[in-house]
């Protein structure tokens, strides 16, 4: 936890008080950030100011402003990354697309120009990358672990790198490109007309001569 402490006035950061700032504390504020400045714009001496922690107390957790912002939204696709297991694939499906739609609707212009930052940071797109996006996979992939243990899939059935890119992609797509709602009533037609079908594809293999 990041506790709130004083700091020497020649450091420009004004004194804590009250409760402590906890890792939750500080990664509000690094999102607000982020949504009122952007990302280029962001400084960890705003960040330190905002959340009332010294500049060094951040420095000894993450090692610059790419490391802390992906730290942040780690903690909050926190939802995305641990679906509920409802003890069915199209039950489990359909709760992970759910919670992707709703960082989606909170987070649409955070996620925009996130995606702009990254086109001129690199070191933010490698830890994005590396550190973000493979951890929606974890949670896509217990689903399908847990599907084949009840014998819904085979075990190496389907289109399985393509069902990882289309789960979140057409949710994405329906909010963020199209502006519309990802309802019950979407999600439940993206489950049952295109990721079940694409897990439960089979690939014929011609028979030997």
């Amino acid at each position: 936890m990041l506790g709130g402490q004083q700091v020497g006035a020649g450091a420009g950061v004004p004194a804590a008080r009250g409760p402590r700032c906890t890792d939750s504390d500080l990664f509000t504020v690094v999102i607000d950030t982020l949504r009122e400045v952007g990302y280029d714009r962001m400084t960890i001496d705003a960040v330190a100011a905002r959340a009332h922690v010294s500049k060094a107390t951040i420095y000894r957790r993450w090692d610059g402003k790419a490391e802390l912002v992906v730290a942040a939204l780690r903690d909050r696709h926190v939802g995305v990354h641990n679906p509920p297991d409802t003890g069915s694939l199209r039950g489990d499906l359909i709760e992970l697309l759910r919670a992707t739609a709703a960082i989606c609707t909170a987070d649409c212009d955070l996620m925009q120009a996130l995606t702009f930052a990254m086109r001129t940071n690199p070191e933010l797109e490698r830890l994005v990358r590396h550190q973000v996006l493979p951890a929606g996979r974890v949670a896509s992939t217990a689903i399908l672990v847990r599907a084949a243990a009840r014998g819904e899939i085979p075990p190496e059935a389907g289109e399985r790198e393509l069902f990882h890119d289309l789960a979140p992609a057409l949710t994405m797509s329906r909010i963020v490109a199209h502006g519309l709602p990802a309802d019950d009533a979407f999600l439940t037609q993206v489950v049952d007309q295109v990721l079940i079908p694409v897990l439960r594809y089979q690939h014929h293999r011609p028979s030997p001569a």
